[in-house]
């Protein structure tokens, strides 16, 4: 009897084109930010095994290289990281402790998930120095803010895994596509929910939502910091609150790990509310997933828009 229920159960997965593979089978993903994370569970699905290596409340680019990071790593049998070196100061270094070839550089392992953005913002046309801050040479890295291009990783996640196992290749896809037919809808939703938005100019903190402000059609009409990584001068923030009282701004966004006694003060300065908003998965307690994040993002800026 036993074998006979052992049978039917096998035809019935096979039917159903699910391998019934065990957790030793999956392909071990790592990826190095929350939000990879959440869209590779939702591609791979029971295929898959996903380890992320900087938690959401960790500004990614200041994330410690852990021995429990490398040893992930060496584990691993695809990597996905963001890219346009937002991981410079500690993915090479854990790529080197891990001596995993198969997610080395030019290895089907290894995914810069950069390779499906179309548009990246903010790239230098100018020779860069150190007294800029901060600044990312090849362009501005925080594309994952624009859900738009959360879907384009999610099928180039489809294509690697696929090809990485060709037998799930199609769960891959049907996955990815899947994710899409939730996601869309609800873009548009958010987009229709933000449109008074676009009537008020906004100030940043730190100059990581330009993809957010491009999707949204939002006026960015400076950053605090406004050199990354260097503590802006009296100047700066001086005539930076001279205009912001003038355009009539009444909201500076941060992300949780900004200096945040720094924006609170030159939002109270300019007579501004300041507004946390979620700049990654798990950042704040209430962006649980990738969707959660935008519908905590919308609502709290939509919440600061004058009742008329």
């Amino acid at each position: 009897m036993r074998k006979l229920l052992f049978e039917i159960a096998l035809a019935t997965a096979l039917l159903a084109g699910v391998a019934p593979a065990g957790a030793a089978d999956r392909l071990q993903v790592v990826c190095t930010l929350t939000d990879l994370g959440w869209l590779a569970e939702q591609v791979g699905g029971e295929d898959v095994e996903v380890n992320v290596l900087c938690p959401g409340e960790y500004d990614p680019h200041f994330l410690p290289a852990r021995p429990s990071l490398a040893r992930a790593l060496a584990r691993a049998d695809l990597l996905c990281y963001n890219g346009l070196e937002l991981e410079v100061g500690w993915l090479p270094v854990l790529l080197a402790k891990a001596r995993n070839p198969s997610v080395r550089p030019g290895r089907p392992g290894h995914l810069d998930c950069t390779e499906a953005i179309a548009g990246i913002l903010e790239v230098p046309d100018q020779p860069l120095s150190r007294a800029q801050g901060d600044v990312h040479p090849h362009g501005n890295p925080h594309y994952l803010l624009d859900p738009r291009n959360g879907l384009a990783v999610a099928r180039l996640m489809a294509a690697r895994m696929g090809a990485l196992r060709p037998e799930a290749a199609g769960r891959f896809a049907g996955r990815a596509e899947a994710l899409a037919a939730e996601l869309v809808p609800r873009i548009d939703a958010w987009q229709e929910v933000a449109a008074p938005l676009r009537r008020q100019p906004l100030v940043h903190h730190t100059k990581q939502w330009e993809y957010l402000a491009d999707w949204l059609g939002l006026e960015l009409l400076g950053a605090v910091e406004h050199r990354p990584g260097i503590s802006p001068s009296p100047r700066h923030v001086d005539d930076l609150i001279d205009r912001a009282r003038r355009a009539g701004v009444h909201t500076l966004i941060a992300a949780p790990w900004n200096h945040l006694d720094v924006a609170r003060r030159a939002a109270e300065r300019m007579q501004a509310e300041l507004v946390i908003l979620p700049a990654a998965v798990g950042s704040i307690p209430e962006a649980t997933d990738y969707p959660a994040m935008f519908d905590v993002i919308i609502a709290r800026l939509r919440a600061t828009v004058p009742q008329e």
